[in-house]
């Protein structure tokens, strides 16, 4: 949405100059905050249940609007010793603290999303983005532009599965309420045997998704496939 930080759309605002300046100045939060109230006010005029925000680390909510502290906090290799740490102010609110957004990409060393605020500022992701946007952008001729990858990349389909079981097991130490795991499927990043085009390792999701009809073997009745991740995650709450 437009008013919270220069830009018209979210590539314009993500790599604008004073994007990372502006963050850091905290100048973000006033019209977020602002902007949250209106809409708590309007959910819950025509909602009954609970509302949380998923929020960003960089951004500092008025949690005194919701039920619950609402945060997407992926655990990255950088922060992985200080990542219980850092989740400690969001229990400072006293409501229950529920990680809204976390996850893996299927290649070794991915996190699951293509595209991760750094101190330089959009850290871009590993897809070709022109050859997905031509695909999808043009009628008729975009079926002749695949959409690949950048590099060379090798799919780790155990690696996935062991650091989102790993992190699973972090938040419930750190006693969060809950954690939704990004994500379930994702279509626009299908899978493919050749590497070159297997846009699924991109993929933070917990299954490959098939093109052309393709069914899977596990369920043959869905365009899908499960991930060792699937499983692995299964397994985990199996045994809780």
């Amino acid at each position: 949405m437009q008013g919270i930080v220069e830009g018209k759309n979210l590539t314009a605002r993500m790599t604008h100059p004073n994007f990372i300046a502006r963050v850091k100045a905290g100048d973000h939060n006033p019209p977020l905050n602002l902007f949250l109230a209106r809409a708590n006010t309007a959910v819950r005029g025509v909602f009954g249940g609970k509302v949380t925000y998923a929020s960003l680390v960089w951004e500092a909510v008025d949690w005194s609007l919701f039920d619950f502290v609402g945060v997407d906090h992926y655990r990255t290799t950088g922060i992985e010793d200080k990542y219980v740490e850092m989740l400690k102010p969001s229990f400072a609110h006293g409501k229950p603290v529920v990680i809204t957004e976390f996850g893996y990409s299927t290649y070794h060393g991915g996190i699951g999303s293509e595209g991760l605020l750094s101190s330089s500022g959009l850290r871009p992701g590993i897809i070709d983005v022109k050859s997905q946007f031509l695909h999808y952008a043009i009628p008729g001729l975009g079926r002749f532009i695949r959409p690949r990858l950048t590099g060379d990349h090798v799919r780790d389909e155990p690696w996935q599965a062991r650091k989102l079981v790993e992190q699973l097991s972090v938040l419930e130490g750190a006693g969060v309420e809950g954690a939704f795991i990004f994500q379930f499927i994702s279509q626009i990043t299908p899978y493919a045997d050749d590497p070159k085009y297997d846009l699924d390792m991109a993929s933070s999701s917990l299954v490959k998704s098939y093109e052309g009809g393709r069914r899977g073997a596990a369920y043959p009745d869905m365009t899908w496939e499960p991930k060792e991740a699937f499983r692995a995650v299964a397994a985990y709450y199996a045994g809780r």
